[in-house]
């Protein structure tokens, strides 16, 4: 068995060989006016610059930027930061390279939460609400069952790009909701909540999954907001119970930002405040209330 290496792991000299997403691939001049491969690689552990000086041409087209990729490289400094300076890549082949280690819970870090248990939680919460959003929630969340339990929130590598995040921001959100408004009369509470419960499900159209999250062709194009739109159009169409008007005002409480400099939807802001109070909590730790 090759002696895997996590970027963690990398001392400078060092000889690696691993496996690892490639999230940045650009073509470059050097100043001696010759082409290289200025890259980003990813595992679970971290994220390195990587360069490729030699056979650019033959290189470039053995993988694309997003691919998992088999690497082998020596680990160098530069301005006291390693980058591995590559020697060989190539597109990573599942099945040829499950025999020499690969396992994809390496490349993709997960939330240390049972995402079942959270989904549970939350499947619980919409049954403790009024009738015409309960059905309409619960349509959603089981026809989107599994993409919500493993989809992240970002992709970018921080805890918002974990697998399982997107949940657990949801579930956060909606305990801080409910805890802001335990003991106030809040007009409209199931609706606010209806919003909270979706407001961030785009991600599960944005993204597309395949070992490692990337860009959906949709979502290269379109925002998270707009296609959790397009979600809660498409299920309104095929279950009627909530009547126009109020899929039309759950709409635009997803749409808001709190950014805009006229706000006209007290609601919406409402929704985009406590995603704003999320964001300040460790997404390792689940909201008990």
């Amino acid at each position: 068995m090759i002696n895997i290496k996590c970027i963690d792991e990398f001392k400078i000299g060092q000889n690696v060989y691993g496996f690892y997403q490639s999230i940045f691939k650009e073509k470059k001049i050097s100043k001696n006016g010759d082409y290289y491969i200025d890259l980003v690689l990813r595992d679970k552990s971290g994220q390195i610059n990587a360069k490729i000086w030699q056979f650019c041409e033959f290189y470039e087209s053995m993988f694309d930027e997003g691919d998992l990729v088999a690497v082998k490289g020596i680990v160098k400094n530069y301005r006291k930061k390693l980058f591995l300076e590559v020697s060989n890549i190539t597109f990573l082949d599942l099945d040829r390279y499950k025999k020499y280690g690969f396992n994809e819970t390496d490349i993709l870090p997960s939330i240390s939460l049972s995402t079942a248990t959270i989904y549970n939680n939350i499947l619980k919460d919409i049954q403790k609400m009024k009738s015409p959003y309960k059905i309409f929630l619960q349509n959603i969340y089981l026809k989107y069952e599994n993409e919500i339990k493993i989809y992240p929130d970002s992709l970018s590598f921080s805890n918002y790009g974990k697998k399982g995040s997107l949940i657990l921001k949801i579930y956060n959100a909606l305990r801080i909701a409910k805890s802001i408004y335990r003991n106030k009369s809040l007009k409209d509470k199931d609706l606010i909540l209806s919003a909270i419960l979706l407001k961030y499900l785009g991600r599960i159209k944005q993204y597309s999954y395949n070992i490692v999250f990337s860009h959906s062709d949709i979502g290269r194009n379109e925002n998270c907001f707009i296609l959790t739109r397009d979600i809660i159009k498409d299920c309104s169409k095929k279950n009627k119970q909530l009547d126009k008007k109020i899929i039309m005002e759950l709409i635009d409480i997803v749409l808001h930002d709190n950014s805009q400099e006229i706000n006209d939807n007290p609601k919406g802001s409402i929704v985009s405040t406590v995603f704003d109070i999320e964001k300040s909590i460790s997404l390792n730790q689940q909201i008990e209330l």
